[in-house]
């Protein structure tokens, strides 16, 4: 089984792009240790393609080579905070309409693929400032929902469940700055995403 981690820094996580077989120090090397663990009869081909920075205009420039040409047999989608976050960070404005155009267009050519594929929420937790994002991010993650809920999609709602579990627990013990996954916060990601995965192989 082919997987194929497709988003940005919280999916690359340090690993070395020169080498495709990486999977950096996130969840997603966490997900593929735990899928190895849990499905030993399965034969997994597990590729990391999350590059820091990218927004849905970077993804769909590169959607072609780092995903379509591998013909996996699942994709997990991982992207959207940054359309919010440059807004503030580097001053890139991502409008909600282009972001409807863009994450619509990758889930498109996703499902050309012909592969099982799903999306993990974008999120930011309270912390170091993240508190001007929420409305922007809330739009966005309505986005998301409609795009998902037309296509069949499924979503994982990383948003909805790190601010759940912040309630009782302070956001620094997840995220070093709201966004970034502390290796704590990688583990409560890579735990759903192995419980969706889990789902295709019954």
């Amino acid at each position: 089984m082919k997987i194929i981690f497709f988003g940005d820094s919280i999916t690359e996580a340090g690993r070395n792009v020169q080498d495709p077989a990486d999977l950096g120090e996130g969840y997603v090397k966490l997900a593929a240790q735990k899928l190895r663990l849990l499905y030993p009869e399965t034969q997994f081909e597990i590729l990391n393609r999350g590059i820091s920075g990218d927004r849905t205009e970077q993804l769909l420039l590169r959607i072609e080579k780092d995903v379509v040409e591998e013909k996996p047999d699942c994709v997990c989608l991982q992207v959207g905070i940054n359309d919010v976050w440059h807004r503030f960070l580097i001053g890139v404005e991502v409008t909600p309409e282009e972001f409807r155009v863009r994450y619509e267009e990758i889930v498109r050519i996703l499902k050309t693929t012909g592969a099982r594929f799903f999306a993990l929420q974008p999120y930011a937790l309270n912390m170091d400032g993240m508190s001007r994002l929420r409305p922007f991010l809330t739009r966005f993650n309505g986005i998301i929902g409609e795009i998902a809920a037309r296509e069949g999609m499924p979503v994982v709602p990383m948003d909805e469940i790190f601010t759940g579990v912040t309630q009782d627990i302070l956001p620094s013990a997840f995220s070093v700055d709201g966004v970034h996954p502390t290796h704590r916060g990688c583990r409560y990601i890579a735990d759903r995403v192995v419980k969706e995965i889990g789902s295709y192989l019954k």
